[in-house]
């Protein structure tokens, strides 16, 4: 199993792609945004995602989860509410297009949040 930060802003293709191939899992960490840093736009607001969640009549946040699932990867979210936890367990009963998917991958600008923002290819 390979963790990763896994978000529309960090969409790792190259990295899914990978580990797809080698039979390596991946599990997603950071797909709904991060606290660990300044991050100061939330996912939740992008337009793509909004959009996706008012077509499937679902939050931003399941759009999120269910995002990261169809990229092939594990997602454990957070949530130390009962509510929230029951939310992001029902992110089975819909399934993104093609189209939403790619919408949400054109978001990528390669910005990492968790740890601080540091890259892990770039510190010694």
């Amino acid at each position: 199993v390979n963790q990763v930060e896994l978000h529309p802003r960090l969409v790792q293709t190259e990295l899914l792609d990978f580990c797809r191939q080698e039979g390596i899992v991946v599990q997603a960490y950071a797909s709904l945004g991060s606290s660990d840093s300044n991050q100061q736009e939330s996912f939740f607001a992008l337009p793509p995602v909004k959009a996706a969640a008012a077509t499937h009549g679902v939050t931003p946040a399941q759009v999120l989860l269910r995002w990261a699932l169809e990229k092939g990867a594990l997602v454990v979210p957070k949530s130390t509410k009962r509510e929230r936890m029951v939310e992001n367990g029902n992110i089975f009963s819909f399934k993104l297009t093609q189209e939403e998917v790619s919408a949400i991958d054109k978001l990528h600008t390669g910005t990492r949040f968790a740890w601080k923002g540091l890259d892990p290819d770039t510190v010694e």
